[in-house]
């Protein structure tokens, strides 16, 4: 399977069993020297965190690279990959049948706190992980705080709360990335994934979103993900038409096969060594909405026990970042790979990016 990232003119082609967006995240870095939101001490803590997972040392850099919060994990597209017909979340944790997520939000100010933690170190702050970060009333105020702190800020949405208030209030807070995906470029086969999606409507407020954009002169990235299976491809050229006269960046990536009927034509057949350690324990932390610190993004809808910690308004989040629990999560990384890790076990990430 071929993944494409368009860039303007230029068509790049390569295959992966993600989507690591390796030019749009070099872009970012772009965008950020722009904005002065890059110093020299977060390269050095950059640095720092990639040679400690080279090497599988203990300790990391002062900060991790990325932190993802997920203010809010409720969705309104009720994509049939990850949630029932009923808007409920899926439970990864094979050992529960049929168990669910609990729908949570978290307050804002634990995003703060991550900020202030970390903001001197910290390169990217990521508002969102498991839901639709737009339903979220305080996302702005979130994404603001960041962009007041110098931290890079970006959302996945599904676009249908993108209308012009909402674009206004994301370009005014500073956002710096924005990626709203489809699955078709019309309602019948959009909707094949997105039980609730409205094509129709999302890319309707992303020519708002973009006509805004130029209006305010701001330099939020935009990119239109467009996601793959057998039923859609023949839906692809118009997409990529459409991203091409807003001028907006344009990435295909294979979907989630999970109860989708033509899922023999996304998987990757490439075998995987789970011996191999994953870079996030070095590199990232996740908060989700029960204010459970994790690893990565994957434990956000598994229902084990964090093997760190949960936040509270005493954590000290630098402390814990160099702390017993996470050198213990390195520590077996190193040792044994995925294996014995119930989250980790079946999971084939490679390198340090956003969950989609």
């Amino acid at each position: 399977m071929k993944k494409v990232l368009y860039l303007g003119k230029y068509r790049l082609a390569f295959s992966t069993a993600r989507n690591s967006y390796f030019f749009v995240k070099v872009k970012i870095i772009f965008t950020a020297f722009y904005k002065g939101k890059i110093t020299l001490r977060k390269i050095w803590n950059a640095i720092i965190c990639n040679l400690s997972f080279y090497f599988k040392t203990q300790k990391s850099g002062k900060s991790p690279i990325i932190v993802s919060v997920d203010l809010w994990n409720e969705c309104n597209e009720n994509c049939v990959f990850c949630r029932g017909s009923d808007g409920k979340i899926y439970d990864l944790n094979s050992s529960k049948t049929d168990s669910f997520i609990p729908k949570i939000k978290l307050d804002v100010k634990y995003f703060k706190q991550v900020v202030e933690a970390f903001k001197r170190d910290l390169l990217m702050i990521i508002p969102y992980v498991n839901g639709e970060p737009l339903m979220h009333k305080d996302i702005y105020e979130a994404i603001g705080y960041a962009n007041k702190n110098r931290l890079l800020t970006l959302i996945a949405s599904n676009g249908i709360l993108l209308n012009s208030n909402n674009s206004d209030k994301l370009i005014d807070a500073g956002l710096d990335f924005l990626k709203v995906h489809i699955s078709g470029f019309t309602n019948p086969v959009h909707k094949i994934q997105h039980r609730k999606g409205d094509v129709n409507l999302i890319l309707k407020n992303l020519e708002t979103f973009n006509k805004k954009k130029y209006e305010k002169k701001s330099n939020t990235l935009v990119m239109l993900d467009y996601i793959l299976y057998n039923h859609n491809k023949h839906e692809v050229d118009l997409a990529k038409k459409f991203a091409d006269n807003l001028g907006i960046l344009f990435n295909v990536r294979p979907g989630n096969p999970k109860f989708m009927e033509d899922s023999e034509n996304v998987q990757n057949t490439v075998s995987f060594n789970f011996r191999k350690a994953c870079d996030w324990p070095w590199k990232a932390l996740t908060i989700d909405c029960n204010r459970n610190i994790n690893p990565c993004c994957e434990y956000s809808v598994f229902s084990n026990k964090t093997p760190y910690e949960q936040i509270e308004d005493s954590t000290d989040l630098k402390q814990l970042w160099t702390g017993q629990n996470v050198v213990n999560f390195r520590k077996e990384h190193a040792k044994n790979g995925r294996v014995n890790l119930e989250v980790c076990k079946k999971c084939d990430r490679v390198g340090l990016g956003f969950k989609y």
